[in-house]
């Protein structure tokens, strides 16, 4: 198994890199689930009101950023 990143959209997947073998090949695609839960946070935080909301909200400008950036650095590959 090799696994590649790629970018989802429209219905349509863009690979990030391209893949060794040119000859026509059966695929796999898996979607990250989006819903995730801190359970419980400890180490250096045990004893600290965490804000999970805030929390939430920073994840969610994070994958945005992130996707942003890998969709920009497929079209300069093209």
């Amino acid at each position: 198994m090799l696994a590649i990143k790629g970018i989802y959209q429209d219905g349509n997947v863009t690979l990030i890199d391209k893949p060794p073998a040119l000859e026509a090949s059966e695929v796999l695609v898996i979607f990250p689930d989006k819903t995730k839960i801190v359970v419980k946070i400890g180490g250096l935080f045990k004893g600290y009101e965490i804000n999970e909301e805030e929390i939430e909200k920073e994840l969610k400008a994070l994958n945005q950023q992130s996707t942003i950036h890998l969709v920009e650095e497929a079209g300069d590959e093209q």
